[in-house]
């Protein structure tokens, strides 16, 4: 003898099979939206798919910055920064034969604060003139552009 689920269990099922079908739609009806109006655009205008991407790629344009630090006699240099939650992510910049630390870091654009810690202290950028008081430090400021 087999038992028959009970009515909470069906209903359950029957709610989750709803739900299922309901984002399955929104997900159909959005990529239709979509297709519709990059057909309008490129009927009048072949070219329309190829700005609509180069469009939503600048939005988010990411740059190589370089951070480099000259002090050949440090042990360790980081890259303590806004982009990176200060001290909760820090960066560990190279040591180059020349003894100068260096690191490329991928930045959207942005302003940026940052300054670095040198063998546990901090020190502001000295090739960066432009710097500020925040949190009781002194850190510099770049702009990425």
């Amino acid at each position: 003898m087999t038992q028959r689920p009970s009515a909470l269990t069906v209903l359950f099922f029957s709610l989750t099979l709803c739900l299922g079908v309901v984002l399955l739609l929104n997900a159909l009806f959005s990529y239709y939206d979509y297709s519709s109006a990059l057909r309008l655009a490129r009927s009048k205008n072949p070219e329309a798919e190829v700005k609509i991407r180069e469009h939503k790629i600048n939005d988010i344009a990411l740059r190589k910055v370089r951070f480099t630090l000259n002090m050949p006699e440090a042990k360790e240099v980081y890259v303590v920064a806004n982009f990176s939650l200060w001290e909760a992510h820090k960066i560990k910049l190279e040591k180059g034969e020349n003894g100068v630390f260096s690191d490329l870091i991928v930045l959207p654009q942005g302003e940026y604060k940052y300054y670095f810690e040198v063998d546990g202290r901090p020190v502001a950028d000295p090739s960066n003139t432009d710097s500020e008081e925040y949190n009781g430090k002194t850190v510099s400021l770049r702009t990425v552009i």
